[in-house]
């Protein structure tokens, strides 16, 4: 672990500020690795520990950021509990009348992120119990911001 990890871990915004980077280039690569397919991504374990390691602000700010940037794209969610947050979330970017930094707020990635994409983002970053969902939520949006035109 880190300085920024610790920091991160101790909710110190330069940590988080620090560790989404990080944490969204070991995503991109997985991803890239195998060349988008999410199902083979999420069974990959170095990722996922990675995910689950972050703080949870960090993963709250990834699936925020992850809704934005797949808006425009084409999401494969399917019916399983991912994929019906992977929707909502793409959704409310999708349907967002704003630029980037109102969706995000302007005190991002510090705590509460705004509106109904914020609320949600925060409710599966911070949820412990399912890390292993909000790791293919992010996936199935990072995949979904490939698409774009």
């Amino acid at each position: 672990m880190n300085a920024f990890d610790m920091m991160a871990a101790n909710g110190e915004l330069l940590g988080i500020g620090m560790q989404i980077p990080d944490v969204l280039a070991d995503l991109q690569e997985v991803l890239e690795q195998y060349r988008g397919n999410v199902e083979r991504a999420a069974g990959h374990k170095g990722a996922l520990r990675k995910w689950s390691d972050a703080a949870p602000e960090t993963r709250s700010a990834l699936l925020l950021s992850s809704a934005w940037a797949a808006r425009a794209g084409h999401l494969d969610a399917g019916e399983e509990t991912a994929g019906l947050y992977a929707a909502d979330l793409h959704k409310y970017a999708r349907t967002f009348e704003g630029d980037s930094e109102a969706f995000h707020g302007v005190r991002f990635p510090a705590m509460p992120l705004p509106a109904q994409a914020g609320a949600l983002a925060s409710s599966l970053g911070f949820d412990r119990d399912d890390v292993e969902i909000s790791f293919r939520t992010v996936l199935l949006l990072l995949a979904a911001a490939r698409t774009q035109p």
